[in-house]
């Protein structure tokens, strides 16, 4: 079994033929191989009878989908992958935009219901400049191990920085019982964008699906709306005006904010009351109500 495992997991880069930091992938198949036990899990191919103890996080639904083993500084650990129940969503008592970003910080949210707005995580785009410049650097030295070391330590960082702003968005809007509005990003590498996007972009997919299945445990409600015109919507008075890098000032009514706060501000707005608004709009004060992420199951890792 473990064979099978170690293959699959390392098979796929043909030129490996050494590896430092082992890890040992166990598949849970459906129960069979990894079994709940009462405290803990027992995986027979490998500790026969003996049950390894588990503080559970939450508690498992269903069966454990795999498990990594894996050594550091002598010490054996386990990440241990299975389903949870995701918790009844609260009556919510507002919503809350959050605008993610490419400059500036990985996203900014606005809370309408008390004005009060959070910039969070790094600037993506300064980081992924340096990257860029190392891994050109290094491409054109023809250093491929140290390039690949790079890409690894980049892809760690965002998923890193994703994870904690994540968990911030979250925990704001679980304990103030707000609604989480984003932007529905679909088409955002396509059209006139493209090359900046490519240069630019962060991670938004990845950074959406962790706000998903942590919102999922917490009963958070999560909606997407229409991005159109969320830059130069002013929040106050919903005319159009094109802001000034990260300036925005309105040219009707002077409203004077920050340009990721404002494309916040107008996103939470889109759906307030919650349900007020429920279908396509080419105005640029309304939006597209999605039907919210309700999973009655979701990953977790322990």
């Amino acid at each position: 079994m473990i064979a099978k495992s170690l293959i699959a997991k390392y098979q796929k880069n043909k030129k490996c033929k050494q590896v430092s930091n082992l890890v040992l992938p166990v598949c849970g198949d459906k129960g069979k191989q990894i079994k709940l036990e009462d405290g803990g899990v027992r995986i027979p191919a490998l500790f026969k009878k003996e049950v390894l103890p588990v503080l559970w996080l939450r508690l498992p639904v269903g069966f454990v989908r795999s498990a990594e083993f894996f050594e550091r500084s002598g010490e054996w650990y386990a990440a241990i992958s299975y389903n949870a129940k995701a918790e009844k969503q609260f009556s919510v008592t507002g919503t809350v935009g959050v605008d993610r970003n490419s400059v500036g910080a990985v996203a900014t949210l606005a809370d309408p219901q008390n004005g009060k707005v959070l910039h969070l995580g790094f600037n993506p785009a300064r980081t992924k400049a340096g990257w860029r410049g190392q891994k050109a650097n290094l491409q054109s030295l023809g250093k491929r191990r140290l390039l690949h070391k790079i890409r690894n330590k980049q892809c760690r960082r965002t998923k890193y920085e994703n994870h904690v702003v994540s968990k911030q968005i979250v925990d704001y809007a679980a304990k103030h019982r707000r609604c989480i509005v984003l932007e529905k990003l679909e088409n955002v590498r396509k059209g006139k964008i493209r090359r900046y996007a490519e240069q630019s972009q962060w991670s938004f997919y990845q950074l959406l699906q962790f706000i998903l299945y942590k919102a999922a445990l917490r009963g958070v409600m999560v909606i997407e709306a229409d991005p159109a015109y969320t830059s130069q919507e002013c929040s106050r008075c919903h005319q159009l005006t094109k802001p000034n890098g990260k300036k925005f000032v309105c040219g009707k009514c002077g409203h004077n904010d920050h340009r990721d706060a404002n494309a916040a501000f107008s996103l939470a707005e889109r759906v307030m009351p919650i349900g007020g608004v429920v279908g396509d709009s080419v105005r640029s004060d309304s939006g597209l109500l999605i039907a919210p992420f309700l999973g009655t199951e979701v990953q977790q890792c322990n």
